[in-house]
């Protein structure tokens, strides 16, 4: 009950101080195909636990993100799992990681990726 803190709206310059503070990231979105929030979270050290909802498994590694159904039941399984490996985590680690893996090219060889596949897709 003590572990939450509800903040409301954040100004954007200070959505990485708050970031840093944390140890796990959860979107719940149902319709964002790639929450750049994510990516944001991971730049700032933080375990993901998001909705399979579109394109995030293509954008950073299987062992940061911890991909669940649009559920209740399924996001609260995949926090039950990461709950434990967070306390152990190297955020730095994670954060140079992230880092090395994006720039301009990248971000739009990636984003090329993700159009191919829903093209290639039966209509």
């Amino acid at each position: 009950q003590n572990r939450v803190e509800l903040l409301g709206s954040i100004p954007h310059k200070e959505v990485r101080n708050v970031l840093v503070r944390g140890h796990i990231f959860l979107n719940t979105s149902i319709t964002e195909a790639f929450c750049i929030a994510n990516l944001e979270a991971a730049a700032s050290g933080l375990m993901i636990v998001s909705t399979n909802v579109g394109g995030i498994s293509e954008a950073l590694p299987e062992d940061l993100v911890h991909l669940a159904d649009p559920n209740p039941q399924d996001l609260l399984e995949k926090l039950e799992k990461v709950i434990p490996m967070a306390k152990n985590i190297n955020s730095q680690k994670i954060h140079d990681r992230i880092k090395g893996m994006y720039s301009w090219r990248d971000v739009a060889a990636r984003t090329e990726k993700v159009y191919d596949r829903v093209h290639e897709m039966p209509k």
